[in-house]
């Protein structure tokens, strides 16, 4: 069997963290329509907190192509296999878990529109293809339409990952690049005006490999052979500062965005560089920042699939028959939201995990190759 040098990044946790985060805060500030939080000043991330799910494909990019490349060169053979029942088993127990009980109690007259209306938004969330039409995009639990991104995603990785392991990450990246301006610059010119439409389009997954592609970049550096930086996380941090600058001074400039056709093919190409730097400074600072110093926060990196698969569910309480309101609103839902995180972390989620990691043949047996894995599974989460 070969043998690879491997490292544990539990720091990508407080990343998945602050994007989780950012998207709940998000989600209250606009779905509570709360129109005194802060305008300016460090608070103002949070009223476009919808770049947590850009950060998330970034994390997405490294973390299964990191892990799946291990995979593949321990055993390729056996890498389908396990690939699959990894990311299987990681995805499917709680996406259809919330599934279930949003159609049960956040849309109670779902099976009262017409057969063939009910029977497609069921067809299309169960085989992960709703990001493709308006009409089933946020339909059941909103955030969803991100997880048909991520499961296209792992599908592209697992038909791929001979050519990935061979090719130069640059290029990955590059090729990337090329096809998301050319896959967003199509439906500019297709959609252009229809903004609802131009937000589904441009979100599929050729309009999103550069962000992918960033992770995938910074996965094949590190194993095929990364030269080691002075003061470690400190490069990274100083220029993920400079980078993120010029982005965010571009962003303000032109907040509009979906009304500038050049903002909308090239600007989250900058994005994807930011966030490259900050996962790569996760990846390089010491892994006491996550395992000693922020415990907390890495916990909610940990159990941030549920995170923001249950965030909606609490708004809905909250703010729509509670009829809560600003920071009342926010504290409710952030705690009703870890409460089920935690809860669904520990005893449901969990368990399905350590069952994938046990040979098929023998449920007593660890996975010869789980010691090789040093990345936490998931890649939104």
């Amino acid at each position: 069997m070969a043998r690879l040098r491997t490292e544990k990044y539990d720091n990508v946790n407080l990343l998945r963290a602050f994007a989780a985060l950012s998207v709940v805060v998000y989600h209250v500030i606009e779905l509570g329509g709360w129109k005194s939080f802060p305008t300016e000043g460090p608070l103002t991330t949070f009223r476009i907190g919808w770049l947590g799910v850009d950060l998330f494909f970034v994390i997405s990019g490294f973390v299964i192509s990191y892990s799946a490349l291990i995979l593949h060169r321990l055993a390729p053979a056996a890498f389908a296999g396990q690939y699959w029942r990894r990311r299987l088993t990681r995805i499917l127990p709680l996406y259809l878990l919330t599934l279930v009980l949003w159609i049960a109690f956040a849309w109670p007259t779902f099976f009262s529109q017409a057969t063939r209306d009910w029977a497609w938004q069921l067809f299309t969330h169960l085989t992960f293809i709703h990001s493709f039409w308006p009409a089933t995009h946020g339909a059941i639990d909103g955030p969803n339409w991100s997880l048909a991104i991520e499961m296209q995603f792992y599908l592209a990785i697992a038909l791929a990952i001979g050519w990935i392991d061979r090719t130069p990450g640059w290029r990955i990246w590059l090729y990337g690049i090329l096809i998301a301006w050319a896959w967003r610059a199509c439906m500019v010119v297709l959609y252009a005006g229809d903004v609802p439409v131009l937000f589904v389009r441009t979100t599929q997954l050729p309009g999103t490999l550069d962000e992918f592609g960033a992770g995938i970049f910074l996965a094949k550096w590190i194993l095929d052979g990364r030269r080691r930086m002075p003061l470690k996380g400190a490069p990274w941090i100083v220029a993920g500062a400079l980078v993120g600058y010029g982005t965010m001074k571009i962003y303000w400039r032109w907040a509009g965005y979906w009304d500038v056709p050049w903002m909308v093919v090239f600007w989250r190409t900058a994005l994807a560089g930011l966030f490259f730097c900050a996962v790569a400074a996760a990846v390089d600072l010491p892994r006491a920042l996550s395992r000693r110093w922020l415990r907390p926060l890495e916990y909610l990196g940990e159990i941030s699939y549920g995170i923001y698969l249950w965030h909606l569910f609490a708004i809905q309480y909250v703010i729509y028959v509670l009829g809560a309101r600003g920071l009342e609103s926010l504290v409710a839902v952030l705690g009703l939201t870890v409460l089920a995180a935690a809860l669904s972390w520990r005893y449901f989620e969990k368990p399905f995990m350590d069952l994938a990691r046990r040979r098929p043949d023998d449920s007593r047996a660890p996975d010869p190759t789980a010691a090789s894995t040093p990345v936490k599974e998931g890649g939104l989460w």
